[in-house]
């Protein structure tokens, strides 16, 4: 166990705040490409799933369930449905999230624990269907996404997180992989983040990715559709209209979308929307 000094703050001998802190800022930046050539080995892939597996949560309880992938061909098909990294507000274009294309990829899908721990003023337990109750469950994947980011980081990985599980024209692509539809649909569950993790390109900068299509018309990866027939989803959204287009085939080009818009289609997909910035957190002592 590390302890402190509580007279100092002084820490244990052997721990080094500033390499801490180093890795803490690696933690923050998010790597678009990867050495897919290069894979994770069994036993640090063991280890941090065992990380995701044994997060604190709220009254420990097991808020969220854990998918994973490392076979090449299937994070490859998993990557085409990340649409939801956005190339221009104005006119409005999205990419692919090629962060998740990685040699591993680690998937939280939150859900209402078997337990119910929970109770409310009065003593009765909340349902788990409360929305106190999928609060936790966010929290509880933050920090277990948080502490597998520490690790990885740590142990010579780079990572990237992914939100962006959409699908395309409705067809429910993540839930049906996954084998969680009927449990999505019945609101026990529901995909939430996602982290690849592996190692960078030696040449490339971390924002350099390979991926070689441009969705236009849409700024995000919500209600996508090819199919201009569809209108409104199950829930009576409406769907935004997309063209895919092939950068390779299609550089220099001015592209018209569906809705009168005009894309200069880019030569190469260079993600620096979100690039490192300076941020305000504040931390305010309450006296």
């Amino acid at each position: 166990m590390i302890k402190g000094n509580t007279e100092t703050g002084i820490k244990h001998m052997f721990y080094n705040r500033d390499q801490e802190m180093e890795v803490i800022r690696e933690t923050q930046k998010c790597q678009r490409n990867y050495d897919r050539t290069r894979r994770v080995h069994p036993e640090d892939r063991d280890y941090l799933l065992w990380v995701a597996q044994n997060a604190p949560s709220k009254q420990y309880e097991a808020y969220y369930d854990i998918y994973y992938a490392e076979k090449p061909e299937v994070i490859e098909e998993l990557s085409h449905y990340t649409w939801g990294c956005t190339h221009s507000r104005n006119p409005p274009s999205t990419w692919q999230n090629s962060q998740m294309n990685a040699s591993l990829y680690m998937l939280f899908v939150a859900k209402e624990p078997e337990t119910q721990l929970n109770c409310h003023a009065d003593g009765t337990l909340k349902s788990n269907k409360d929305p106190a109750r999928w609060e936790n469950a966010y929290v509880s994947i933050g920090i277990a996404m948080g502490l597998v980011m520490r690790t990885a980081v740590a142990e010579g990985f780079v990572c990237g997180a992914n939100k962006s599980h959409g699908d395309i024209n409705g067809n429910k692509f993540w839930e049906k992989r996954l084998g969680i539809l009927d449990e999505v649909k019945a609101g026990t569950k529901k995909i939430a983040y996602g982290i690849g993790i592996g190692y960078p390109l030696e040449d490339k900068p971390r924002w350099y990715s390979d991926q070689k299509y441009l969705a236009i018309g849409a700024g995000n990866g919500s209600n996508l559709a090819t199919d201009t027939e569809l209108k409104l989803d199950e829930n009576g959204k409406p769907y935004r209209y997309i063209k895919i287009i092939n950068i390779d085939k299609h550089a220099g080009e001015e592209v018209e979308d569906h809705y009168g818009n005009r894309h200069l289609i880019p030569d190469i997909a260079n993600i620096k929307i979100n690039t490192m910035r300076n941020r305000i957190i504040n931390a305010t002592e309450i006296i």
